[in-house]
């Protein structure tokens, strides 16, 4: 299970103070929520937010499936990482916060050796 504890959410809520897509202040309430259960948030996200393709998989697919691009051009800092993954994965941008959080738990070095998969 991944999941942030609460002064991390509090620390990546203070990030966001002036950002300007409302989603992504949405999705951080999504994850206090569930106490910081990355899965669990991403999974009300995706059936509240998601496009029909994303609701068919689970937030370490998705992230995944970002993996070329967040590596191409490595942001190891919230809001740079939150960007690049935003713009690989379609609006709204409250998809992309869970599967940013994601990559910045298990670190972004770690994410980039990750095996690809077969």
């Amino acid at each position: 299970m991944a999941s942030i504890s609460k002064e991390e959410l509090q620390h990546y809520r203070a990030q966001l103070s002036e950002y300007p897509d409302a989603g992504a202040k949405k999705a951080l309430d999504t994850v206090e929520k569930y106490n910081g259960d990355l899965n669990a948030a991403f999974a009300e996200l995706s059936e509240q937010d998601g496009e029909t393709q994303f609701r068919a998989v689970d937030l370490e697919e998705l992230a995944i499936r970002c993996r070329e691009t967040v590596c191409s051009q490595p942001a190891e800092d919230f809001l740079g990482l939150l960007n690049l993954v935003a713009g690989f994965l379609p609006p709204p941008i409250s998809l992309a916060v869970p599967v940013t959080l994601y990559i910045l738990k298990i670190g972004i070095r770690n994410y980039c050796q990750s095996p690809k998969p077969a």
